[in-house]
This record gives C-alpha cells, structure tokens and sequence, in this order.
C-alpha cells in the first residue's frame, strides 16, 4: 500500500486457503519496477504517483488497492501516512515532486535517484533529502547517468531497479525502513581492512554478507524486520532472489572461465563452416556449484548412485 515501486514475478496465493499457515511464494524472475511519476491520462495512481498525483483523494486511492476495503482502518493509513512524511526521506523527495507539479503542471520535470552517496555509509546511515534524488526541471540528455535512476514524469514503459542500487529495500518496503535507510551497494569495505589489493583475497563486502547482517537479531536494536510477520516472509523471499540474481550475473560475466565457448558448441560449428552467428547461439552455461542447474543435479545424481 506505502511501496514506490511494484514487485516483478507472479505471486501465487492459491496455496493460502487458511488450512495452514500463510506463505509467500514466488514463481518467475523477480524485480522490482517504477512508474512514471504522473498516471496516463484516464489511469488510476499507483504506487510512486501516490505521492504526487491527486493527494487530495490519497487515501480513497490506497484503500482501492485491495478488494475488500471496509476491513481497512483509514485512520491506521492516515497516522502512517504522516510518519512517513515525517520522517521517511524518499517521501519527503517525492512530496517535492509535488509541490512543482501543483505551481507548474504544464512543466517537464523528472527526479534522479541518486544510487551512491558521497558519505561513509556506515557513519552517516541516515541519507538526507538531497542525498536521495534531484528534481530536474526540463528536457535532458540522460544517456550518462551511470547507476542513478532517471524517473520522468509522463513515460509510458516501467524502469527496473537493480539489486545493487542503494534505494532498492527502502523503495519496495517504507516500512521497513522508515527512514530511507540505504541498502546494499557495490564497493562497501569491510572494517578495519588495511593494505591493498591481495589476490585471492576478497575486500569488499558481499551481498550475501549483507543480508545476513541486516537479518541478525540484535539485543541493542529493536528489529523491525523480524516484527512484520507476513511482510518479513516476503522481504526474505526477495532477498534471496537478489542473491540469485546477483550469482546469475556474476557467472554470465565469467563464462570464460568455464569455458562456455566449448560447452555451447561454437567450436565445433566453426569446425563445420557455419558462419551465420544466429544459428550458433548464446547460452549461458551454469557451472556445477549453482545450486540447482543441470550440472549440479546431474553431479548430485552420480554421487547418489555412487553411494548405493
């Protein structure tokens, strides 16, 4: 109801018919996507245009999202709505958004999200407005904005966020992290690392590593995570999709290593004379060690017959 962006894949609920315990379950590759900042002409708001188009029926909005809206407290949407606000600095960049758009409707205007910070992250882990995103009044050539997200207000295709931008947790789950906490990013230290670069020796913090920090459960703090009940099984389930996905990229970026070329026969088609590349292909060869591949089950199988 509170999120900025949509969650990708299909989510079944069929499995949920109230004889057991509720589960999260989701099937196909999974993302997570932003709007436009203002709806199509004759479209409903959802998701980020919350924030910024026809707040004057915010909450009517919120509550059409879900089918049976007499059991939701509007009240209960309303005092969350003002934490937000308050105190959530992605909200706070979006409510900027609006406030030009309500003195300049007939304007271009887009708002870039910022996917690094200049600060260190782990002294300075409270981001402030205009850490977070710019607003942009105008045309522009967005062609070398490296990882930062470009938002446009009328665009009729939806933007994917990737795992390793900065604002991918605090975008899908507010809640959670009710004050725009940054997530993982690529290049974080690890403490107390001295001396340069040793080969073989990793120095940076691994998204795995991430997640497991952000999931342990402290004396000193108060988790909201593990408080969530439903929301938390959904916020493992997508951690562990970005660590697939990470791992999924990693190996596409080393199939030299593998030797893919031999794996998916374009020697052998070069041996034979075949010169139209379309008909050679492009696979991606999974090594053994990713669990669940052809490679993996077809090891996992040869030991079993080993051992009987």
């Amino acid at each position: 109801m509170f999120a900025f962006t949509s969650l990708g894949g299909k989510v079944p609920d069929s499995v949920n018919d109230g004889s057991g315990p509720p589960q999260f379950i989701i099937t196909g590759q999974n993302y997570h996507r932003i709007r436009s900042l203002l709806p199509d002409p004759g479209q409903k708001p959802k998701f980020v245009q919350l924030y910024i188009y026809d707040t004057q029926h915010e909450i009517m909005h919120r509550q059409g999202i879900f089918r049976q809206t007499s059991e939701i407290d509007q009240e209960l949407i309303t005092e969350l709505l003002k934490m937000i606000d308050t105190h959530n600095v992605i909200a706070q960049s979006f409510r900027r958004v609006r406030e030009f758009y309500q003195c300049h409707p007939s304007e271009i205007f887009s708002l870039k999200l910022y996917s690094h910070r200049k600060v260190d992250r782990r002294t300075y882990n409270t981001p402030s407005c205009d850490e977070v995103a710019a607003l942009i009044v105008g045309d522009f050539d967005s062609s070398d904005h490296g990882r930062d997200i470009i938002v446009r207000s009328t665009v009729g295709q939806l933007q994917r966020i990737y795992e390793t931008h900065a604002l991918y947790w605090p975008l899908q789950y507010p809640l959670l992290f009710p004050y725009g906490e940054d997530s993982y990013q690529l290049n974080i230290p690890y403490r107390g690392q001295v001396g340069g670069y040793v080969p073989g020796r990793r120095t940076r913090v691994s998204l795995r590593e991430f997640i497991c920090f952000r999931l342990q459960i402290r004396e000193q703090e108060d988790g909201i995570i593990h408080k969530c009940r439903r929301l938390f099984q959904q916020f493992v389930v997508d951690c562990f999709t970005m660590i697939e996905s990470q791992r999924l990229y990693e190996i596409r970026m080393k199939q030299s290593t593998i030797r893919g070329e031999v794996l998916q026969g374009i020697e052998e088609a070069m041996h034979r004379g075949d010169e139209e590349a379309s008909s050679i292909g492009m696979r991606v060869i999974l090594p053994s060690s990713f669990t669940g591949g052809r490679r993996y089950m077809f090891n996992r199988c040869q030991d079993a017959m080993a051992i009987c």
